[in-house]
C-alpha cells in the first residue's frame, strides 16, 4: 500500500489542478465577439448634426455580460455607461479605442491625456467620488502611458516635440489632483491637456 502513495498523491495533485483550470475564466485578450460588440456600440455612438446619438446605457448589457470578472475591462465599460447617462457622447470614442486596445493587446496602457479630460468631465458633471477614483488610477497608469509614448517618440520624433512640455504639465496636474485641487483653472489644463492627447 505504501508504495501506492507517491502516486496517489500525484494524482490529487493533477486533479486538483483540473478544477482549478477549469473554474479560471477564460482571458478577453484577442476575443472576436468582444471587439465585434466594441464596434457596434461605436456605431451606435456616432452623433447627428444636433451632437445626438442612439446610444444608450442598455446597449451596454451585451458588452458588460462579455467582460464580466476583467477588471479593466469593467472599468472601460463603466466609463462608457457614465459618458452616455451624463450626455457625454463625443467621448465615447475615446473609451472604445483604448478598450480595444486592451482587448487586442491584454495589457493596458492608459492615455493619460484624455484620462485627465475626463476627470474634468465627472468633476464639471459633479461626479467627485468618481473624478478622485479615476485619478488614483491616472496615477498609477502614469509609468505605463510615459514607457509607451517614448517608444513612440524614438520611432516618430517629429510627432513628439512638445513632449517633454506635456509630460511636465501632466505631473503639475496629477499633484494638483493629490492635493484635491479641482478648481476651475485645474479644470481647464485638465481640458487643455487632454485636447492635445498623445496617446
Amino acid at each position: 500500500m505504501r508504495k501506492y502513495i507517491p502516486y496517489f498523491v500525484v494524482f490529487t495533485a493533477l486533479i486538483i489542478l483540473l478544477a482549478l483550470f477549469a473554474q479560471r475564466k477564460p482571458s478577453i485578450t484577442g476575443n472576436a465577439t468582444i471587439l465585434s460588440e466594441i464596434s457596434r456600440i461605436e456605431q451606435l455612438s456616432v452623433q447627428d448634426e444636433e451632437g445626438n446619438s442612439n446610444l444608450t446605457s442598455k446597449d451596454l448589457a451585451k458588452l458588460k455580460e462579455l467582460v464580466k470578472g476583467d477588471k479593466v475591462a469593467e472599468s472601460y465599460v463603466n466609463e462608457l455607461e457614465w459618458l452616455i447617462n451624463n450626455g457625454e457622447d463625443r467621448h465615447i470614442l475615446h473609451s472604445t479605442l483604448f478598450m480595444r486596445e486592451y482587448i487586442k493587446a491584454g495589457k493596458d496602457v492608459p492615455c493619460v491625456p484624455h484620462e485627465l479630460w475626463h476627470i474634468a468631465l465627472f468633476v464639471r458633471h459633479g461626479d467627485m467620488e468618481y473624478a478622485k477614483k479615476q485619478a488614483k488610477n491616472i496615477e498609477k497608469g502614469y509609468a505605463a502611458w510615459e514607457r509607451s509614448i517614448e517608444m513612440k517618440r524614438k520611432a516618430y520624433p517629429q510627432f513628439y516635440k512638445s513632449l517633454d512640455e506635456l509630460k511636465h504639465e501632466i505631473l503639475e496636474a496629477i499633484a494638483k489632483l493629490k492635493t484635491d485641487n479641482y478648481s476651475e483653472s485645474t479644470l481647464e489644463k485638465l481640458e487643455l491637456i487632454g485636447s492635445v492627447g498623445l496617446c
